[in-house]
């Protein structure tokens, strides 16, 4: 089911499974056809990491490991416990610890009412928390898996050299489940099976949900679900897995067995929906990469936390818990770096990203949810709604339309440029595409190809003309995607001049109907001979490296990149406005620190130019909550920040407007 897009979103019968297996998922706002995988930076930039390596947002469609009720108790007599000379008589031994770290003297008083935390070093350990360190000279969570930013997590499970996983406590979201939304493999309600052994009995049981993690989280298929109490009594101590003193951790029936039995309500847990996890070595490697700081702390703090968040008054789930991630900084002595990272460019796209996924409506009508199957039978007069009418001929309307309906042509030739609506679909991810300019060089059943047109490298491509002299023409990023196993890549020229093409300088991209309109491209020779005599100035070609890729399947028109222009991600281009983007991509310069500000601009322009509007002053964007930053604003400096960071080597010009960068 695809749902209609709204701000806020209503799920009026959302399906979660308990023990993770059969999950039901929501439609995300947004949710398209993903690309192929990240690539790394362009050749010559500073390496920056594609993305961290933790868990993706991609979901597992295996069966979820379930979480097994503990058949004993965690009773404090393992045998690491003999190792322990001081009795703390049934304290958490951390606290023991603590006393060490923080150099309490011998007589100093340690319970569970004392606050204490502090910076572990390398320890990990269930119970340990994983805090997120701001990143002010790269801002990458502010670019990608934005939950990561701030964020506080809670290892579940560690196991040295094999795998550690954790929930964040702190991405509460507003949405609340019935136990009718939780079910078994076969879709029934998994409560229906509690029920049947006797152990538990129907109610009206109401669960808040946090987001966990990105894997299995909240919009898989197999969502895991993790429940974290503090009930201490024998049947939760059976049913739970300790993590530390006062901190318990069951599943959904280990949940429900515990209100059965009368000795919990819903109220008593915290249901966390997903995980975040890394594999052997992975966690430490990135602590060593100063990703994180590990935490040892008392639990009373972390059930405070847990508490203030369910329980206080209209609270927003876009405040995205920095208070949590402040306060334990705080705890640890960071106080002044945490002060110096707020308002970053990460918060505000965090901020915008708890709008998107954990931002719920229950006001929302039933008649937002759509039937997918609808999609393949779009009517030509339901196209042409996506193809900016208002500014296109009708033949031309027309032209596009057949173009895009008919799968003999395809649409290659075609240019594309990123979204006009007033939040990019491109401000989380994928900001490359924000107010890009692109042409689609191949378009068959498999895929399309296409190449971006409006970033310029720091690299030049040296030609060398026949009577010695030398032209350098600025090398601009088509895409994330090369030729498998080529080690020198191919580059591509293109141009747009009449002449040129009154000549027979390459050959037209796309083969429809008036050629003159199109883009061409030619052979480095070509290009080398027509400047050598005289027909055309180096200025007047385009040279690419790299591809952009989107998969479809040839039975579904709304997959591959006519799906995503029909989610309005992307919108076809009037070959009328051609030449007058082109002149001004032409005009942009290699990439540099002196020339960063002009080629943004004229990108912007080329983008204006392409949709034919006029440099002319628009209604305000909303603003990211709690914020004066427009989200229009914000979407504009995620894309500079994406070109310094990927094309440029790294982020420069933060420092002039977010405080983190001061």
């Amino acid at each position: 089911m695809r749902r209609a897009r709204h701000r806020h979103r209503c799920f009026l019968a959302l399906r979660i499974v308990a023990a993770a297996v059969g999950f039901r998922s929501p439609a995300r706002r947004g949710d398209g056809v993903g690309r192929f995988g990240r690539a790394p930076p362009p050749t010559g930039s500073r390496h920056v990491p594609s993305t961290p390596r933790r868990s993706t947002d991609r979901c597992r469609r295996s069966r979820a490991r379930r979480f097994e009720l503990s058949s004993s108790a965690t009773d404090g007599d393992d045998a690491d416990d003999d190792d322990a000379a001081p009795s703390l008589d049934e304290e958490d031994w951390r606290a023991f610890r603590a006393r060490l770290v923080l150099g309490n003297g011998e007589g100093s008083e340690i319970s569970s009412s004392s606050p204490w935390a502090y910076d572990s070093g390398r320890v990990i350990e269930p119970g340990s928390i994983v805090l997120a360190k701001a990143e002010p000279d790269f801002c990458y969570f502010g670019l990608d898996q934005q939950y990561f930013h701030k964020s506080v997590m809670l290892v579940t499970y560690h196991e040295e050299g094999e795998f550690t996983k954790g929930v964040i406590l702190n991405r509460p979201t507003n949405l609340f489940l019935g136990d009718e939304d939780f079910l078994d493999e076969d879709g029934e309600p998994y409560v229906s099976k509690i029920e049947a052994d006797g152990t538990s009995e129907r109610g009206e049981n109401s669960w808040r949900i946090w987001f966990g993690g990105d894997v299995k989280s909240l919009y898989c298929d197999d969502t895991e679900i993790v429940c974290l109490h503090s009930i201490d009594t024998e049947l939760a101590r059976n049913a739970s897995d300790t993590l530390m003193d006062g901190i318990l951790m069951t599943n959904y029936e280990g949940a429900m067995r515990l209100i059965g039995a009368g000795e919990a309500e819903a109220k008593d847990f915290w249901m966390f929906a997903g995980y975040a996890g890394w594999t052997g070595g992975q966690l430490l490697d990135e602590i060593e990469r100063e990703s994180w700081y590990m935490v040892s702390a008392d639990s009373g703090t972390v059930c405070k936390e847990l508490i203030r968040q369910r329980d206080e008054a209209n609270a927003d789930p876009r405040d995205a818990g920095l208070q949590t991630w402040s306060m334990l900084m705080g705890l640890i002595g960071k106080e002044n770096e945490a002060k110096a990272l707020s308002e970053s460019f990460a918060d505000l796209t965090l901020k915008e990203w708890a709008a998107d996924a954990i931002l719920f409506n229950s006001t929302a009508g039933s008649d937002d949810v759509q039937d997918d199957s609808s999609s393949s039978d779009l009517a030509s007069s339901q196209l042409s709604d996506v193809f900016r009418p208002l500014s296109l001929a009708p033949n031309t309307l027309d032209r596009i339309v057949k173009l895009a309906v008919s799968a003999k042509n395809g649409l290659s030739g075609s240019i594309l440029r990123g979204s006009s609506a007033d939040k990019s679909p491109f401000l989380l991810s994928d900001q490359k595409y924000h107010k890009s300019i692109l042409l689609l060089l191949q378009d068959d059943d498999r895929l399309t190809v296409g190449v971006m047109l409006n970033h310029p490298t720091t690299k030049t491509r040296p030609l060398r003309l026949p009577d010695g002299t030398e032209v350098e023409i600025p090398i601009r990023y088509g895409g994330s995607f090369g030729i498998p196993g080529v080690t020198d890549q191919p580059t591509i020229y293109l141009h747009a001049k009449r002449k040129l093409k009154e000549l027979g300088v390459g050959e037209p991209v796309g083969r429809n109907e008036d050629q003159s309109s199109k883009m061409w491209i030619c052979s480095e020779e070509q290009v080398v001979e027509a400047i050598a005599g005289g027909r055309a100035s180096h200025r007047e070609f385009a040279c690419i490296e790299g591809f952009s890729i989107w998969e479809k399947d040839p039975d579904r028109i709304e997959e591959g990149i006519l799906g995503e222009i029909l989610e309005g991600k992307f919108e076809v281009v009037d070959p009328v406005y051609l030449e007058e983007f082109w002149v001004t991509l032409l005009a942009q310069a290699p990439l540099a620190r002196e020339t960063l500000d002009r080629n943004c601009r004229l990108a912007s322009d080329a983008w204006r130019a392409a949709g034919g509007e006029e440099e002319k002053e628009t209604i305000p964007s909303p603003c990211v909550y709690d914020s004066t930053v427009t989200v229009s604003e914000l979407s504009d400096d995620a894309l500079r920040y994406w070109i310094e960071a990927f094309l440029f080597g790294g982020v420069v010009t933060a420092a002039e407007k977010y405080s983190a960068f001061e």
